[in-house]
């Protein structure tokens, strides 16, 4: 299943509304190190107390990801754009605090960092980050991407900034099949 992993929220409505998303989107929630009491987001969470009651409760990011198969950092202006991704079976969302988001740290945990295409302003409130990033994923999720066996033979095809590139796109196994074998052609 899909994880939201919520890093140290600040605003206990946020957080109540991320539960209404999971339940809509089918995610579970764990959070890291909240900055309150989980009683005082019941009241946005509405018909999803139950994902409230079944958050499980990290103290340290690396605790939260440790056990996940492909997570996604988000960041404004990082990454590639949301547009642009395509999310992986079992794709889960991290998305970092109200007043800071995530640190550089906590996106080297990620397999991929996804940002959301926004005007002059890029900066998105927690919980409606989450409804964009819920759906998006929800909506166009891929079986499986690259195996470590595929990135093992590409990596060494390609200089590593090129790599990185590629991996950004979050190629499918069928596609970095093909590109393994373009790749193969021309060396």
């Amino acid at each position: 299943m899909r994880k939201a992993v919520i890093v140290e929220p600040e605003i206990p409505e946020n957080t109540g509304f991320i539960a209404r998303l999971a339940a809509n989107f089918g995610f579970s929630l764990r959070i890291v190190n909240p900055d309150f009491n989980l009683e005082e987001a019941r009241k946005t969470a509405s018909d999803a107390q139950e994902k409230l009651r079944e958050a499980q409760i990290y103290g340290s990011v690396e605790e939260a990801v440790e056990d996940l198969e492909y997570v996604i950092g988000t960041k404004p202006g990082r990454g590639v754009g949301l547009k642009k991704f395509q999310p992986r079976e079992n794709t889960s969302v991290m998305i970092g605090r109200e007043s800071s988001g995530l640190t550089n740290e906590e996106l080297d945990l990620c397999d991929a960092v996804v940002h959301i295409d926004t005007g002059e302003y890029s900066s998105i409130n927690q919980s409606h980050a989450a409804a964009i990033f819920f759906h998006s994923v929800s909506s166009r999720e891929k079986d499986k991407g690259i195996s470590e066996g595929q990135k093992k033979q590409i990596r060494e095809l390609l200089p590593e900034k090129v790599f990185e590139k590629l991996l950004e796109s979050n190629p499918s196994e069928e596609e970095a099949n093909a590109i393994i074998g373009e790749l193969r052609k021309q060396f």
